[in-house]
């Protein structure tokens, strides 16, 4: 399992954890990434000593033995705590979300639930399984803003991967129950106020034709006669609006739905309402075959070269949080980031950039970035604040055709970094 609690940047406030956790739209929270839901369960077992362990029926003939196993007491979890005794902190509550008939069938009442379990002076620890609803909005309300000790591990809907969002202090228990974490790069500490923000792809990462045969591994599950090939792909991406490979996914098939709905990089009227409504079975399609494609991802940055930049760094990128993790893993650090989780952080809305520039109390922000919808999302974020000093670095070979005049310009993130430190 991958630990990403980060520090935070000098004394103010600051993305806690790097990655996942700010990616939720959660400087207060944190997010561990591992490779599947059992060995998660194994830890927190692990990362505290027996107690009772209330398990959601589904649950209880997996699980209770392995309690037992552990020196801990299983017990039947019914509409409360078992047996109407109050729970202590050496307690575990494990709820199913995905059972239809369990604590988690009604939202509002989970909810409430969760707050009367943690409003105690010592809670218990309360463990939720996989997610009831797709929204990382509501996934975030769940864990991160409840009182008391709560931990939410979430399958990717890919599959083979699970990662748990919890406050930081709680994160770390379970880390050190589950080994010794990962390198995260350092963050220097501020000069003058910088801040360096990095996309993924094509900046970090060289993704090679990952998503491209994934997006149209799933067109061709999706829509079997839909004629697609690189050109296509490349079209979209050129046009702006379609950073995300989910939302380009569901663009193609509405495209092909209403040809002329695509004029001159402009979306018609009707076309987005008919791609928000494709997304869902576009994600879990692509998901499905990035799970495979993404072994031909390659890094393109080491986590050196990045040490020697004057300021802080940040990530703000079109992957979505499970995508941003198998990055992270990839290039073997981690840096706090923004990442395509809800609309207002999704390229090209400047939304992300803000963010970030808010969270480090940043005078000047560099993005550097490979796309039309990067360089729109940079500008956006001068417009909305002009008290920052804004700048693109436009890397890549599409770089010519996106920078502007007093862009910085480089075949690569390491060009840009050589400008970044000899600027004043």
């Amino acid at each position: 399992m991958k630990f990403c609690n980060g520090p935070r940047p000098r004394s103010r406030p600051g993305p806690e954890a790097c990655g996942l956790a700010a990616s939720l739209g959660a400087p207060e929270g944190g997010a561990l990434a591992g490779p599947a839901l059992e060995p998660w369960l194994e830890a927190v077992l692990a990362s505290r000593p027996p107690g009772r362990v209330g398990l959601a029926p589904a649950l209880e003939p997996r699980w209770a033995p392995r309690v037992r196993a552990r020196g801990g007491r299983p017990a039947a979890l019914g509409a409360g705590w078992p047996g109407g005794a109050p729970a202590g902190p050496a307690d575990q509550i494990w709820v199913d979300l995905a059972d239809p008939g369990g604590p988690g069938a009604d939202p509002e009442a989970l909810e409430a639930w969760l707050d009367a379990v943690g409003a105690g002076p010592e809670p218990p620890l309360v463990v939720l399984l996989r997610d009831d609803h797709p929204s990382r909005t509501r996934t975030h309300r769940l864990a991160v803003d409840r009182p008391g000790r709560v931990l939410l591990l979430r399958e990717s809907a890919a599959g083979g991967r699970t990662y748990a969002l919890a406050r930081p202090a709680l994160l770390a228990e379970l880390a050190g129950a589950a080994g010794p974490p990962p390198e995260a790069v350092t963050l220097q500490p501020g000069k003058g106020g910088r801040l360096l923000v990095l996309d993924v792809d094509g900046v970090l990462i060289d993704p090679g034709r990952a998503f491209m045969e994934a997006v149209a591994a799933a067109l061709a599950d999706l829509a079997p006669g839909l004629a697609w090939n690189d050109e296509d792909y490349l079209r979209l991406k050129r046009a702006g609006g379609f950073n995300n490979d989910f939302r380009l996914a569901a663009g193609a098939l509405a495209l092909a739905e209403q040809p002329a709905g695509l004029d001159d990089g402009s979306l018609q009227p009707g076309l987005e309402r008919r791609i928000r409504e494709l997304e869902p079975r576009c994600c879990a399609a692509v998901r499905r075959h990035y799970a495979h494609t993404r072994r031909l991802e390659r890094p393109m940055v080491r986590r050196e070269d990045l040490l020697g930049h004057p300021g802080d760094l940040a990530v703000f990128t079109g992957r979505p949080p499970e995508e941003l993790a198998f990055a992270f893993d990839l290039l073997g650090f981690r840096l706090p980031a923004v990442g395509d989780c809800a609309p207002h952080l999704r390229k090209p809305r400047p939304e992300g950039l803000i963010q970030l520039a808010d969270a480090f109390r940043t005078e000047r922000v560099t993005f550097v970035g490979d796309s039309r919808d990067d360089a729109a999302a940079l500008r956006g974020a001068r417009d909305l604040r002009p008290d920052i000093r804004w700048t693109f670095g436009a890397v890549g070979k599409d770089r010519h055709l996106i920078a502007q005049a007093g862009d910085l310009l480089g075949a690569g993130v390491l060009d840009l970094l050589a400008q970044e430190r000899e600027a004043p």
